[in-house]
Formats: structure tokens, sequence, C-alpha cells
């Protein structure tokens, strides 16, 4: 009876250490490989077909050596231009700042890039950096691009949080007559659809960092489980709202825990194609 129950001991033990094995390399997996996620988006605006890609919250991470993984993954996409959402660093870590420092510069050197900052890579000694490094800061800036026979237009705020009475046309005048995309670190549907704006791409929500079967993600800008608690939240992927696309990406690293789940970091490519 004694050699059963230390057997049983044995097995429970040998079951826990497998469990925990599983459990740690889903961490890894979840939380530190790097995924493409590709997103097609269609106007009668767009003539030609034309690839943005977008990274966003990197938090001073690293995924490769310099981040060789996100560089291989952009020169994978070939990309017409690329976006940078804000938060590429934590504040408070200079190793962070440079790690994110030095992407950037890299990106800049190869691509026509654009970045507007979040709560956390706002500082100024950051956006004067990057401005000498082929960096387009758009601070409450637009700037017009043709690719093709395709007009854009690209907006650019900075907000950290907004106002019961923000309107973007205090700040913008529209032209309707250009496919208009507004990059902000943080979604703010109601304003940006208002405004006219043909398609948003912001970052911030970390997806919701851990996401849960059938619920979502677990925290949010609007707290716990707001993908059940709120309808129409924006929290990650592809979204209509009255005539605007949005696109939100979960972004690339983790805050205020190193921790993920069924939600790995990624890179988004959108993919702008003619409405046939």
């Amino acid at each position: 009876m004694k050699k059963s129950k230390r057997k049983r001991k044995k097995n429970g033990g040998f079951r826990w250490l497998v469990f925990s094995f599983a459990i740690f390399c889903l961490w890894l997996f979840s939380t530190f490989t790097l995924k493409t996620t590709e997103v097609e988006i269609k106007s009668e605006k767009i003539k030609d077909e034309i690839t943005v890609v977008q990274i966003t919250d990197l938090h001073g991470s690293d995924f490769g050596m310099n981040n060789s993984f996100i560089l291989n993954k952009i020169v994978k996409a070939e990309p017409d231009f690329v976006v940078i959402t804000g938060d590429m660093y934590t504040r408070g870590s200079e190793e962070g700042k440079n790690t994110a420092l030095k992407l950037m510069s890299k990106i800049g050197e190869n691509y026509n890039t654009y970045f507007v900052n979040g709560e956390h890579d706002n500082e100024e000694d950051f956006i004067a950096e990057l401005k000498k490094n082929n960096i387009n800061v758009l601070d409450y800036k637009s700037e017009d691009i043709t690719i093709g026979e395709t007009d854009i237009r690209l907006y650019g705020i900075t907000n950290v949080y907004y106002s019961p009475t923000f309107d973007l046309k205090n700040e913008f005048i529209l032209d309707d007559s250009r496919y208009n995309i507004l990059l902000a670190h943080i979604s703010n549907k109601e304003a940006f659809a208002s405004f006219g704006m043909d398609l948003c791409i912001c970052g911030d929500t970390h997806g919701g960092q851990v996401r849960l079967p059938f619920i979502g993600g677990l925290y949010g800008t609007n707290g716990w489980l707001p993908e059940v608690i709120e309808k129409d939240v924006f929290i990650k992927g592809s979204y209509k709202y009255e005539n605007t696309d949005f696109f939100i990406s979960s972004g690339l690293g983790n805050y205020p825990i190193p921790l993920r789940f069924m939600n790995r970091p990624e890179i988004a490519v959108i993919k702008l194609v003619p409405e046939k």
C-alpha cells in the first residue's frame, strides 16, 4: 500500500513538471515569437495595390539581434511605406529608448517612414533624434504622397487622451478627393469617423495582451474584459465604423508585465486594393 502511494506521488510530480514545462513553452511562444498579420482594405479611391507596414508598441523589446526579425519581416513585405504608431519604448528605460531608435533609424534608411508617438515615447530628445534619422514625425501634421495613380493624405495626431470636445476639424482640412489615412496611437472611433477618414491605423491596446477564447482581451483601456462589457470596442484587428475602416494592431511589446496569451507580437501588413 505504501509503495502504491509513493508511485502515485511520483506520477503526480512528473505530471506537474510536464504541465509546468508546457505552460512555460506556451508563455515563451505567445510572448516572444513574432508573427505577420495581413489585412486587405478596399476602396474606390485606391487605383493601385499599395502595401503599408505598421509596427507599434515595441516597448523596447528585441526580436533577434538588433531586432533583425522585425527588419526581415518588413523587407519581405516590400512596403510602399511604413507607419509607426507609438510607445516604441517604455518611459524611463534608456536601454529601451536606444533599442527603439536603432530599429526605427534602420527602417528610415530604407523606407519612407511616418511616426506618431504614444504616452511613453513623447520625449523631446527622442523625437529630435528621429527627425535626424529620416523619420517623418507627424505631430498634428499631414503629408500628401502619390503612389502610382493613387493620391494619399497621411495625417498624424499625438493625443494620449481625448477631451469630450475633441474634433479633428479644428486641426485639419479634409481633402475628400484623396484616400485619407490617420495615424494615431489611441483610437477614437466617433471623432475619427465623423471627420471622414477613410482609414485609421492605431495601436495602444496590445490586443488586450492576454486573450481568452470566446471572451477576447482580458484588459484594455476601458478596463477588464472590454469586449464583453462594451459593444463595438476596438481592441485588435480590422473594424468598420460608419464609413471609416480601422485597424488596431496588438503591437510587439508588453507593458506592464512580459505576458501575452493567444495574442503573439505582430507586424501588420495592410494591403490597400482597388474596389472592383
